[in-house]
């Protein structure tokens, strides 16, 4: 009995890499969400001067059926391309109206079913709807992102 225990434990130990796994690491791999440069103010200028690619200017006072601002507060909003990925950027006046304004609009953009017609997002020419995974609020702003934070925490540490 004592061979099957020990044959057991050193199958677990081959079978385990050995290396440490950083559980914060982890958790913002899962995360859909970040926040950095809280005391920080942007303008587009400053996302382009990063690397973002500007490509459209949305209005700030679309509605969803129910006729409620699908952004409110929000005083500017493009979209572009940051690595090849959209991204949409939404401007609010300060760090307290993009974190909860727009931490709220951007919950939910980013829960809506990928072919929604309202809550966030954009259809495209070929009527394919653009859908955000995550979003990270950056000083004055909301970065609403194609795929997982990484590249838009990227293009938010980039900003000068």
């Amino acid at each position: 009995m004592k061979i099957i225990y020990i044959t057991i434990i050193l199958f677990i130990l081959a079978c385990s890499s050995g290396e440490e796994v950083n559980p914060v690491e982890n958790a913002d791999s899962l995360s859909k969400s970040h926040v950095n440069n809280i005391d920080k103010k942007f303008i587009v200028d400053d996302f382009v001067d990063a690397g973002w690619k500007k490509s459209k200017e949305f209005i700030t006072d679309a509605k969803n059926e129910n006729g409620d601002l699908l952004t409110p507060e929000a005083k500017e909003i493009w979209y572009g391309f940051f690595k090849r990925k959209d991204i949409e950027i939404r401007f609010y006046e300060n760090h307290s109206m993009s974190s909860t304004f727009g931490k709220e609009s951007a919950e939910k953009a980013i829960s809506r079913a990928v072919n929604a017609n309202a809550g966030g997002g954009i259809i495209t020419s070929t009527n394919n709807r653009v859908s955000y995974q995550s979003y990270v609020v950056s000083g004055n702003t909301v970065i609403l992102c194609q795929d997982l934070l990484p590249d838009c925490i990227l293009l938010s540490e980039k900003l000068e």
